[in-house]
């Protein structure tokens, strides 16, 4: 067994780790041109050969011409011309005049006279069409040499079309850089096949997870308790290894998640190994978004790439609570309150960071559950529980001002960096975002909503053990607030139904330790009521792991 003193020195080394990597920094890889006006060149068509030739001139990459499940020639040349986007749910036109002009040329010509100019190729024909399609895009002048890098995509080879105003206008802040490669057009072609495979299979791969997480809880296997971290491991794999063969993406989260989840459960024997292993794969998603972010954003379970290219999308948010909630009650049994906040902070670092998840929503979801988590297992009155609301929400706005003073794309500026107006404009998009889409989606909502509501209402009535009555509580309103701020509800209750599938057999082995000083006297200095004046002993002999 692991003695509490190394797990809350590692703990504490790992969210030191993540802060570190959190840091802004440049990678050495990158370099950005000195200022310099380029024409703008839009053609109709780019054939390989033209294409092989601006790349041996010049830097090349694949474009995604909007953000949103759809597009249009018209949409993509507004965004382009301003340098900002509008979700096509939304729609319209984006805010601010019109920052660079465009030539239209035909492909031919434009490969042997090109100098300074970007070269891009944007949606055919007025209709709207799926924004499932990435397009060719080339730079040539200033030293542009392999493969474009985005500051919106973190991913080398993709591009976003709002890239390229400032790139024109020589910003090199938010402008396009490159990397060089020896073979820019075969890694283009295999990124392209990346994404477009993992993005056929973002619901199959989590209807599968979570198909497969009931089975477990329904048979009754400790591979419960690990189904979840082996999935997110799993999928993390498929990502290092650029894995585009469906086949193998799927049979690799089918297989995968079964086998690892099998041989960590039989590692993973107490508490301790559980809580180390929770918190290790949470630092690994933290370590990867940081060093290699294509590893986390192109898989089974990353971002869809066409309204968020990196960070925690919806998928890996949801998946993330179970190891995120069951690992703050576990810290809080070996390590008291100091362990509870800890972990939890550590979690909202991954979450909330520009550098990692950068996700709002996710941020809000998670402090809003360790709020009804921390209330519940401290037994607190419910001045306990604003108080532990109040705490999450500081440290989530502490590190979104922090993200926001860093220059450079951030998925949180356009809701934070408003004011008042922002945030209520970012509350007043719920509608065409994610209440609508849903109602347009009642027919697989609907079931999936149908499905977890049952899965809770049988994991609460076949347990009675305290920790894990708190845990599925927690998720429960984590899931609530999930639907009223993301979108994709879709996602979130797929993969709902795996996390209280996993919770349904989680059974904490040890007792919890109880410190009455000095936290609660410090937390009744300041809420008188803060706490309750007893407090009824757990009954820990009920809470043996089943056989």
């Amino acid at each position: 067994m692991i003695r509490p003193s190394r797990l809350v020195l590692l703990l504490c080394l790992a969210s030191a780790a993540v802060a570190a990597l959190a840091v802004p920094g440049t990678a050495s890889a990158r370099v950005t041109p000195p200022p310099a006006p380029f024409r703008v060149v839009i053609v109709d068509r780019m054939s390989d050969g033209a294409f092989a030739t601006l790349a041996r001139r010049g830097a090349v990459g694949l474009m995604r011409p909007g953000f949103g499940p759809t597009t249009s020639h018209r949409s993509a040349f507004a965004e382009l011309v301003r340098g900002a986007e509008v979700n096509s749910h939304i729609g319209g036109t984006p805010p601010g005049k019109p920052l660079i002009g465009t030539e239209e040329l035909r492909s031919s010509w434009i490969a042997t006279w090109c100098r300074m100019c970007i070269v891009l190729q944007l949606p055919p024909g007025a209709s709207t069409i799926q924004n499932d399609k990435l397009y060719r895009v080339a730079i040539v002048g200033r030293g542009y040499h392999g493969l474009l890098t985005s500051p919106t995509t973190h991913i080398p080879g993709l591009v976003s079309i709002v890239d390229i105003a400032p790139t024109a206008l020589g910003r090199p802040s938010t402008g396009l850089a490159w990397v060089g490669a020896s073979n820019a057009i075969g890694r283009l072609a295999s990124l392209g096949q990346e994404i477009h495979a993992n993005n056929r299979l973002k619901y199959a791969a989590l209807f599968i997870t979570a198909a497969l997480l009931l089975l477990f809880a329904l048979l009754g296997l400790r591979a419960s308790v690990t189904a979840v971290p082996a999935a997110l491991l799993v999928n993390l794999g498929l990502g290092v290894a650029q894995v585009s063969n469906e086949v193998l993406l799927l049979s690799g989260i089918l297989a995968g998640t079964a086998l690892l989840a099998f041989a960590l459960a039989r590692v993973c024997r107490n508490d301790d190994a559980l809580l180390l292993l929770y918190g290790g794969v949470v630092f690994l998603y933290a370590a990867a978004m940081v060093t290699h972010p294509a590893w986390q954003a192109i898989n089974p379970f990353g971002p869809t790439q066409n309204s968020r290219f990196w960070g925690i999308g919806n998928q890996v948010e949801t998946l993330l609570l179970a190891p995120l909630l069951a690992g703050a009650v576990l810290a809080r049994r070996r390590f008291g309150f100091a362990g509870f906040l800890l972990f939890g902070f550590f979690g909202l670092v991954v979450m909330t960071d520009n550098r990692l998840g950068s996700d709002g929503g996710g941020a809000i979801v998670l402090g809003v559950a360790l709020a009804v988590l921390g209330w519940r297992l401290f037994r607190l009155r419910f001045s306990g529980f604003i108080g532990l609301l109040a705490a999450a929400a500081f440290a989530v706005l502490w590190l979104v001002q922090r993200g926001l003073a860093q220059s450079g794309p951030d998925h949180l500026r356009s809701a934070f960096s408003g004011g008042v107006g922002g945030l209520l404009a970012s509350l007043g998009s719920r509608w065409p975002l994610s209440y609508l889409p849903a109602l347009q989606e009642w027919t697989l909502v609907v079931p999936l909503l149908l499905v977890l509501a049952a899965v809770f209402v049988v994991a609460w009535r076949r347990t009675d053990v305290a920790a894990t009555r708190d845990l599925l509580i927690a998720l429960g309103v984590a899931l609530f607030t999930s639907l009223l701020m993301n979108d994709s509800a879709a996602y979130e209750l797929a993969g709902g139904i795996a996390v209280v599938g996993a919770a349904a057999r989680f059974v904490p082995t040890s007792a919890p330790l109880r410190i009455r000083v000095p936290v609660p006297v410090l937390i009744r200095a300041r809420v008188p009521s803060f706490r309750r004046p007893t407090l009824a002993a757990e009954p820990v002999a009920s809470e043996s792991p089943p056989s």
